[in-house]
């Protein structure tokens, strides 16, 4: 017999022997037990909360060739990320197992805290899966990337393991669901759930059935609240309660660009109806911005909002969708300017195509993207690229908004770089817009800003 194979049978054997808590990362493929399963099973039983996080990998046709080669690599780096990231960023006994689906497919199961009425995923959940996988989309070492990744984006789908209409099954069942659920949505197959949620989401458009809430951006420099961005949320408890399920449900089904439509027309309102004056930013992406109707709707909002202008909105563009015309996008982005309106490049730093983003639209402003500021203190790597950044803004003329700064260390780097806004919990959660003479909170922040910017100086 095979020396290798020989060996390979003893370890299977001893892996037989093992507790399920051992073998709750990536566990062979055995016939006679599933340790996830058991292990996710004790926590239903106990009535814990459980969550499906899946992370699917996806690859442009023109590249397949090299997907191929290369997909046994970025299986070994994924799996291994996914080990060390997990444990950094939940305590064991919440960590719940992982494993492998699919070629391209990862799941990690979490025990979580129970979501408030108006949520589908706990808030503070949801960010730690998203800065699990903005670290795993910028792989192991963001200095040195191999040129495959450049094409490669890596989607996060995350879904309660009790979703609606599941009572009463198995653990199984219940997981299998869930599973099913979050890859449909991810890869637009069409099942029953998905046929639900589209008429849930015509639901939501006929009706108009959206809010806006708002997070301050800080100018580091005074303290002073700087502008706003608008972040939507569809209905409360539902699984478009969070705008990346909305908008990536919404585009799936072809119809993005009614939605944000939407989302411009009731964000306008909202602003006009709290006398903001500060500069708004609103999210919006390439094919809306595109679209032959979006600039007189956008002037015709403001139009009946006269306080508001166009030199107070700023477009956030977002990369849900590529820009393959550089030429016609930066024509299309004149016209805007044309009437005064701006744009910021968002994601800065997660990804490859943002960089020639800046240098095709050169926009007034760039927002580094959290992957790269979560931690900055603790990585030589991220210091190196965030500063990377900051000197290319500067020589661009750029104004630079630092996102998801949620810790002091994170903000001190900030004020060491002479980073202009800053942006994140550290600073404010999102919250309904405020009206000027309701922002006592932030007095608080404005000294807590000028404070930490002193002391670093010193």
């Amino acid at each position: 017999m095979n020396v290798q194979l020989l060996i390979d049978r003893l370890v299977f054997g001893a892996k037989l022997l093992m507790t399920d808590r051992a073998l709750k990362y990536f566990p062979p493929d055995f016939t006679i037990r599933r340790p996830l399963l058991s292990m996710l099973d004790k926590h239903m039983r106990r009535g814990d909360e459980c969550y499906l996080a899946l992370f699917r990998w996806e690859c442009p046709d023109a590249y397949l060739d090299t997907w191929k080669s290369v997909l046994p690599r970025l299986r070994e780096e994924t799996r291994r990320l996914l080990r060390e990231l997990g444990s950094q960023l939940w305590e064991e006994k919440d960590l719940i197992g992982m494993d492998q689906y699919g070629p391209q497919e990862f799941v990690v199961l979490i025990r979580g805290d129970r979501p408030s009425e108006d949520e589908f995923i706990p808030a503070d959940l949801f960010r730690r899966l998203d800065h699990l996988r903005h670290c795993l989309e910028l792989g192991p070492d963001a200095g040195g990337q191999p040129e495959y990744r450049k094409h490669l984006k890596l989607t996060g789908t995350y879904v309660p393991l009790k979703l609606q209409g599941s009572e009463g099954g198995t653990t199984a069942e219940r997981l299998e669901e869930a599973y099913q659920f979050a890859l449909a949505l991810a890869t637009k197959q069409v099942t029953p759930q998905v046929i639900a949620a589209r008429k849930q989401l015509d639901q939501i458009l006929q009706d108009c059935n959206i809010s806006v809430l708002a997070q301050p951006i800080m100018n580091l420099n005074n303290g002073d609240v700087f502008g706003w961005e608008i972040l939507t949320r569809g209905p409360v408890a539902s699984v478009f309660h969070l705008p990346d399920e909305l908008f990536r449900f919404a585009s799936q089904s072809k119809q993005l660009s009614k939605l944000e439509f939407m989302v411009v027309k009731f964000a306008l309102e909202e602003i006009a109806s709290r006398q903001i004056r500060e500069p708004v930013f609103l999210n919006v992406t390439a094919v809306t911005l595109s679209h032959p109707l979006f600039l007189s709707h956008v002037l015709q909002c403001l139009e009946n909002h006269p306080p508001l202008s166009p030199a107070q909105i700023v477009f956030e563009i977002t990369e849900r969708h590529e820009v393959e015309d550089f030429k016609a996008m930066t024509e299309t982005l004149d016209r805007f300017r044309r009437y005064g309106f701006r744009f910021a490049v968002d994601d800065m730093g997660a990804g490859y195509s943002s960089l020639q983003w800046v240098g095709e639209l050169a926009p007034e402003l760039i927002k580094i993207d959290r992957s790269v500021i979560q931690f900055v203190d603790r990585f030589a790597v991220k210091m190196s690229l965030l500063r990377a950044i900051v000197t290319a803004a500067r020589e661009m003329s750029c104004e630079v908004v630092a996102e998801g700064v949620e810790r002091e260390e994170e903000a001190d780097v900030l004020f060491r770089l002479n980073v202009g806004m800053g942006q994140g919990y550290y600073f404010a959660k999102p919250n309904v817009l405020l009206r000027e003479n309701e922002r006592e909170a932030f007095q608080e922040t404005k000294q807590r800003i000028q404070n930490r910017r002193d002391q670093v100086a010193s």
